[in-house]
């Protein structure tokens, strides 16, 4: 017994809408964190479907740190500019950092 799909033929262009329309679907909730990297977080982990609900008495405690889960799209203008210590992607890095070395134990 075969199904209804497999007895009808897509076109190209279907496949090809098919195809970039799971991947938007699949990516779209993709993030990844670009923070230093701490007992509860490892920097460049991915997380889908959004922040890490084991995270949430962080959020609160430092509001910055929800700053550094980016969506992957734009993860390399992040790294790009985390090379200049002047730019506002450092200053998220740093005060992250900073907050896990003297606030959490």
């Amino acid at each position: 017994m075969t199904s209804k799909i497999e007895n009808e033929k897509a076109s190209p262009k279907q496949v090809g809408d098919a195809i970039k329309k799971a991947s938007v679907e699949t990516n779209a909730d993709v993030l990844i964190y670009v923070g230093p990297t701490t007992k509860q977080l490892t920097q460049y982990a991915t997380f889908i479907g959004g922040k890490p609900d084991h995270m949430k008495e962080h959020f609160d405690k430092c509001k910055v740190l929800e700053k550094l889960f980016i969506p992957t799209k734009e993860f390399e203008s992040f790294e790009k500019q985390l090379a200049d210590g002047n730019s506002v992607e450092s200053m998220l890095f740093k005060k992250v950092k900073e907050y896990f070395q003297n606030e959490v134990k």
